[in-house]
């Protein structure tokens, strides 16, 4: 069978949209190591904090659980299950946990 091409497959890596969201895709990968490691500094200091209060840091919490929101939406955009541009292109995400559990252990 013949392949024929078509007038938009020939045209799509002329397109400026898909190398801009090429780019962006390249930034918030790089964004999302640095996400990642905060994500692991968050949880070091909680366990900090757990080992000497008992209980966690309520704040780490809450930005804990907004790093969590924003790494999903870069995930999303990375993949192409979304066209939304992740922080800093739109609003940081503003999420907090359903139930905060002052006994986690």
């Amino acid at each position: 069978m013949k392949y024929e091409q078509t007038e938009s497959t020939s045209k799509s890596w002329q397109n400026t949209n898909v190398w801009k969201r090429g780019l962006a895709m390249l930034l918030f990968g790089f964004l999302a190591g640095f996400a990642r490691l905060g994500i692991t500094l968050i949880a070091v200091f909680q366990f900090i904090s757990l080992l000497f209060t008992e209980k966690p840091n309520a704040q780490l919490v809450k930005f804990g659980q907004g790093l969590n929101t924003y790494l999903y939406q870069i995930n999303q955009f990375l993949t192409v299950n979304s066209e939304r541009y992740p922080f800093p292109f739109s609003t940081w995400p503003v999420s907090s946990p359903d139930v905060i559990d002052d006994q986690r252990i």
